[in-house]
């Protein structure tokens, strides 16, 4: 008797590169978008939605920890303990996307965009070793499927964990350097046979709101790493722009106006919006934390509005470096021109 086949569960996903989007190989190229990178993309959003749900079961962190590993680990897969291979094949179709290497955009740190991008742009003397020429991007406008081939034996409850990866990474996220500041930003446009196209700001609210209903639990606090929490803020400039260079500007200068304002923003307290930073102390200036909040800009109709993302967590495990004020960074969402709150 022969043994019955069993089809992989499919999953599509196709997105639209909101801005340019600096993504590169060793050599720093923009050559195209690799399934790795789009795995690690999704493994953030997956960790982010599912610590909340976890952590719910289970009395600590460090056990809570430990499941939300093993629960990774068997679904994305693990180079560890002689390797454990993911329980999906992803798959990338590019089409034949569109390389630059132009100086348009950002054009310096003195640029609104530019303040969101340093290391983006030509810096140093051309003359000295310290030169840096302008990095190579993957221009914006245009599309790229994704594929995922779930093994049959991965369960329902599984399938819609990625889909919801797949979906928040459309919603808030971008791929490539500074996707946490607007660069490389994506905007899903369907799932499966579902259109994710929003014709205006409360339709691309509410699908944010919808997928922060399943994961954002109330009585989750800041975890040990970035993820959903009873904390977490989400805000939509209400601000229309025409195109999506002038919506990331808006973020860029709306930012770069409120670190600038005369307030507590000074010395140490800069470290909330993440290290290392001008100006900071020897010991700030050897750490690393990512900003707590993530820039993104969306595409509504025809038009772009700009948004961001509070992810607070522990802040680092430098117990010197520990303690920040997250209202300094929180306070933001209010500056956005007229600003939608989810």
């Amino acid at each position: 008797m022969a043994l019955a086949f069993k089809a992989p569960h499919v999953i599509k996903a196709t997105y639209r590169i909101v801005t340019p989007m600096f993504i590169g190989d060793a050599e720093q190229k923009a050559s195209g978008i690799s399934p790795a990178s789009v795995k690690g993309a999704l493994r953030f959003w997956w960790r982010a939605l599912n610590w909340g749900q976890i952590r719910a079961e289970i009395q600590s962190d460090t056990a809570a920890l430990q499941r939300l590993h093993r629960e990774e680990s068997a679904l994305f897969g693990t180079s560890a303990d002689n390797g454990k291979a993911a329980r999906f094949t992803l798959r990338v179709n590019t089409n034949s996307l569109k390389f630059a290497h132009a100086t348009d955009w950002p054009h310096s740190g003195n640029d609104p965009s530019g303040y969101l991008g340093i290391g983006l742009w030509e810096s140093g003397n051309r003359a000295r070793d310290n030169f840096q020429p302008h990095r190579e991007y993957i221009t914006e406008n245009q599309t790229f499927g994704v594929e995922l081939l779930c093994l049959p034996d991965v369960s329902a409850e599984s399938q819609q964990q990625l889909r919801d990866a797949l979906t928040a990474w459309g919603l808030l996220g971008g791929l490539g350097s500074r996707a946490r500041r607007a660069f490389g930003a994506i905007a899903i446009e369907s799932l499966d046979s579902t259109s994710l196209k929003f014709a205006a700001v409360t339709d691309y609210q509410a699908a944010v709101s919808k997928l922060f209903s399943s994961y954002r639990l109330a009585t989750i606090k800041q975890a040990p790493f970035t993820s959903l929490c009873k904390e977490t803020q989400f805000s939509i400039s209400a601000k229309i722009a025409s195109n999506a260079r002038s919506a990331h500007a808006i973020l860029g200068q709306t930012f770069k106006d409120y670190r600038g304002q005369p307030s507590d923003l000074r010395g140490s307290k800069k470290r909330v919006f993440g290290m290392p930073y001008a100006g900071g102390t020897a010991l700030e200036g050897n750490a690393r934390r990512a900003s707590p909040l993530l820039f993104h800009v969306h595409p509504v109709g025809s038009q772009f509005v700009g948004a961001t993302l509070f992810l607070p967590a522990e802040f680092h495990t430098d117990t010197a470096l520990a303690s920040v004020d997250y209202s300094l960074a929180s306070q933001f969402l209010q500056k956005l021109p007229s600003a939608v709150l989810v």
